[in-house]
């Protein structure tokens, strides 16, 4: 299943398969779209149908948002709906398979390793067939530019500090990007090692091109001078705010895509998707949020398949760690131990799927392999129905670092340490008198945030801690308000990768202050010792050794109580009956992660049919 759509923090990578399981999952995705019966977690069954994959025509996507600039590794332009719609246009070394492991694209490079590491030096060999839409190949020029505007230094093109980037991290760390043979081979040598090396040089851009409109040019949307095509598809008609068409890649010299061409288009919310696909306007959707209604239409339409999962992304409470009110630890753990994060799941998500559990890491979604534990149960509130019910908060564990359920008990001692007092009113009073209100951020934009904030503000009134909500318009500006001290708290979702090194993004000042070089510290937590423990994870190319100290990371987050980890968020994708071969990816922005296998389903005796794989 494709994830979620308000993307805040770290880039999810896109996925596209490495030559290993290109075939094994072309074939499952067929078998998903063509076989009986609706995906894991729906209700409704679809006949038998006698259609096959077919050669040619063009599939409508819909989509509720559109993209907003044209390098998405820009700040700017680092959105889900950018990455959605270039993910079959630009060019990645490594992508993020559907079970959240990196691969090298084969189509780009033919082989990548680590050669040395006195200093780290790694190797890119690049496939000879690989060349831009406009014939000019693929070489170490493109290579050397992404590095030279992403490392947050002078650089050669414009003097000057490209800041607006997504990310600095990884590329900061090198030393020398150099190319040989041609421009085919690509040494890369590092100041410091860099274990999560596989996360650089996605989504490249053609040097040529951007060397003369600008790392961020003026576009107010995806544009085709400027995304030259490196993938099986090419940037067609472009009408901003409504619609991309992607038209096959002549000079693409991969997989061929059986469809000609496919055309993303912006609905305003998942309601005018809903009516898009019942009444063919469009045969795939994938709302950036969803409701109740919705999977009810997807789950009982007759000629419509559905999937509905948990994503790699999670929700946290996030607390300002210099805020007047948040800045006492006390204060910070006396909120959280208001939180009945059970019943918050229950009743926010727990609806959409049943498998979603309280978080247990500040670095993880509970659908990694690297997620600390296994996936607690569910726990009951004495007195709910269910199999299990308890009294009292239930110990910590590695897989439950803190309580499910609310304490009022120590919401009580933690705001009488740090000062307060509570008055026979039934409020509480701050050290100076002044009655306690916290300024609650949220992402407006996501719905599950949203939603969240609502029980969130409930369970902190029955503690007699009342609240001010304050709605941002997206994560960044959410963000931005907690970093800016305007909220003391902040509802946000975190994009869990399989490179935890972005853990220096969330919770350090190490990439600069919030909002700049990729930093997005909100909490504005400063702590050395913090600093330390993730920079040597972050240089350890000892996968074990690294994962010991990015749990010791994890325990440090817990005892400061920097953000609270509520749940992982539910995605869904649906698409018509009448389709085959739509492969969603949960470890990314990925409905369009492998789209050479989408396919118009035809009679079986038809010229047109996909030839057996």
């Amino acid at each position: 299943m494709t994830p979620l759509g308000r993307r805040p923090v770290r880039r999810r990578r896109p996925a596209r398969p490495g030559p290993a399981i290109v075939v094994l999952l072309a074939v499952a995705a067929l078998a998903t779209a063509c076989g009986p019966g609706k995906t894991a977690g729906t209700a409704a069954s679809t006949p038998q149908s006698p259609w096959v994959a077919g050669v040619g025509g063009s599939i409508t996507v819909g989509i509720d948002q559109a993209p907003t600039g044209c390098n998405p590794n820009s700040a700017t332009g680092d959105t889900w709906a950018d990455q959605l719609v270039l993910e079959p246009v630009l060019p990645s070394s490594f992508v993020v398979s559907p079970g959240d492991a990196a691969t090298y694209d084969s189509a780009v490079i033919e082989q990548a390793e680590v050669v040395d590491t006195t200093p780290q030096t790694v190797v890119y060999t690049l496939n000879p067939k690989a060349v831009w839409s406009d014939g000019v190949p693929i070489t170490a020029s493109d290579f050397v530019y992404a590095w030279q505007e992403q490392r947050g230094t002078a650089t050669a093109t414009t003097g000057a500090s490209a800041l607006d980037v997504a990310t600095t991290e990884g590329y900061r760390q090198i030393k020398s990007v150099v190319g040989s043979h041609d421009g085919r081979t690509v040494t890369v040598v590092f100041d410091q090692p860099f274990a999560d090396w596989k996360m650089l040089f996605n989504d490249l851009l053609p040097a040529h091109v951007m060397e003369k409109a600008g790392w961020d040019p003026m576009c107010t949307g995806i544009d085709p001078a400027v995304d030259l095509s490196g993938g099986p598809f090419e940037v067609g008609q472009v009408v901003p705010g409504h619609e991309v068409v992607l038209v096959r890649n002549p000079r693409w010299w991969g997989q061929a895509p059986y469809l000609e061409r496919i055309t993303v288009r912006t609905a305003s919310g998942p309601a005018q998707l809903t009516h898009w696909l019942l009444d063919g306007t469009v045969q795939v959707i994938e709302p950036g949020s969803f409701g109740r209604s919705f999977l009810q239409q997807m789950t009982e339409g007759p000629s419509i398949d559905s999937s509905d999962t948990v994503s790699t992304t999670f929700l946290q409470l996030e607390y300002s760690t210099t805020s007047a009110l948040t800045g006492d630890l006390d204060v910070r753990e006396a909120l959280s131990h208001a939180i009945d994060r059970q019943a918050l799941v229950d009743d926010v998500v727990g609806w959409a799927n049943t498998s979603i559990v309280p978080s247990a890491s500040h670095l993880y979604s509970q659908v990694q392999t690297t997620y600390p534990g296994p996936k607690t149960p569910s726990v009951q509130l004495e007195g709910q129905p269910g199999t299990t019910t308890t009294t009292a908060p239930l110990p910590p564990t590695p897989s439950r670092p803190f309580p499910l359920t609310a304490d009022p008990d120590e919401v009580a001692r933690l705001l009488v340490a740090a000062g307060f007092v509570h008055n026979p009113a039934g409020t509480w009073l701050l050290p100076n008198g002044k009655p306690m209100v916290v300024r609650l951020g949220v992402d407006d934009a996501d719905r599950w945030a949203s939603a969240a904030a609502t029980v969130v503000v409930h369970q902190l009134a029955a503690v007699d801690i009342p609240v001010t909500r304050v709605t941002a318009p997206d994560a960044q500006s959410a963000g931005q308000e907690l970093a800016a001290g305007a909220v003391d708290a902040a509802l946000l979702p975190f994009d869990a990768t399989p490179y935890p090194t972005e853990a220096i993004a969330w919770y350090t000042p190490l990439l600069g202050a919030p909002g700049v070089g990729g930093s997005e510290d909100w909490s504005d937590l400063s702590d050395p010792a913090l600093d330390s423990v993730l920079t040597q994870a972050s240089e350890n190319l000892n996968p074990i050794d690294a994962a010991t100290l990015y749990s010791q990371a994890d325990a440090m987050l817990w005892q400061q109580m920097v953000a609270l980890p509520l749940f992982a968020e539910p995605v869904a994708v649906a698409w018509s009956t009448s389709i085959a071969g739509v492969g969603p990816n949960p470890s990314g922005p990925g409905l369009l992660w492998y789209p050479q296998t989408w396919s118009i389903k035809v009679p079986p005796n038809s010229p047109d049919t996909v030839p057996a794989t």
